[in-house]
């Protein structure tokens, strides 16, 4: 889907087709903005419990555990931000099994 993995010049780029089934990507300006929100839930889904057992758990102060925060967050960005498409594309569009391999 993505097309270098690693790139972190440009990680976002995807083709503009599937090489097996020719699905278009970007089907329309904007498709890709539900993605954002499944993006925020999988970041609040493991950021927060990491927040609060550094909070009560260890006793971090506020400042300490959203310094952690937003290392963790800005290490995992362009993974999450992946997930997130490839979860969007799945979700709207159907899967057909005639393209199986």
């Amino acid at each position: 889907m993505f097309i270098k993995p690693l790139n972190l010049k440009q990680p976002l780029d995807m083709h503009e087709r599937c090489p097996y089934c020719d699905l278009n990507y970007e089907p329309e300006p904007g498709f890709y903005f539900g993605a954002m929100f499944i993006s925020y839930t999988i970041s609040a889904f493991i950021l927060l419990p990491m927040a609060l057992i550094a909070v009560f758990k260890y006793g971090w102060s506020g400042n300490q555990a959203m310094g952690l925060m937003i290392g963790v967050g800005a290490i995992g960005f362009f993974k999450t931000l992946r997930i997130s498409r490839s979860a969007w594309l799945n979700v709207m569009v159907p899967y057909d099994a005639s393209y199986s391999k």
